[in-house]
């Protein structure tokens, strides 16, 4: 599932909304575990997933450095359907390390979707998670 950035108004009525469903654990090891992210989503025109080219369409920000993980989604629709659409996805984050050089720090993540029209959806910010050495 990948991200992409677009410079879209988020305010579109044809924009993907996304919800926050799942995240954890609240406390990792880096470099030995995991987040594992679930959100929920509602596209009115189904438009939401691509299965024509290898573009991502679903970003996870690393806010302590600026760097998004990007994921793709697949066409949910066939045939480019103007139907509405709502689901949940799923992934995780592996390897994630301290930036600094503490014994542990706190990673949150910025979600977001962007469809085929280029419509980016709502920002969902997680709570922070703690990585230990």
């Amino acid at each position: 599932m990948p991200l992409v950035l677009a410079a879209c108004s988020q305010g579109s009525s044809e924009a993907p909304q996304i919800s926050l469903e799942e995240v954890g654990p609240g406390t990792i090891t880096e470099y030995q575990d995991s987040i594992y992210m679930r959100i929920s989503f509602y596209d009115k025109d189904g438009d939401l997933g691509e299965n024509f080219t290898d573009d991502p369409n679903l970003f996870v920000l690393d806010n302590r450095l600026g760097i998004a993980h990007e994921f793709r989604i697949s066409n949910i629709v066939p045939g480019g359907a103007e139907v509405s659409i709502q689901g949940e996805l799923e992934w995780t984050i592996n390897s994630v390390y301290i930036t600094g050089n503490e014994s542990s720090e706190t990673v949150d993540y910025d979600i977001y979707v962007v469809d085929r029209a280029g419509n980016q959806s709502n920002i969902l910010t997680t709570p922070s998670i703690t990585v230990l050495q």
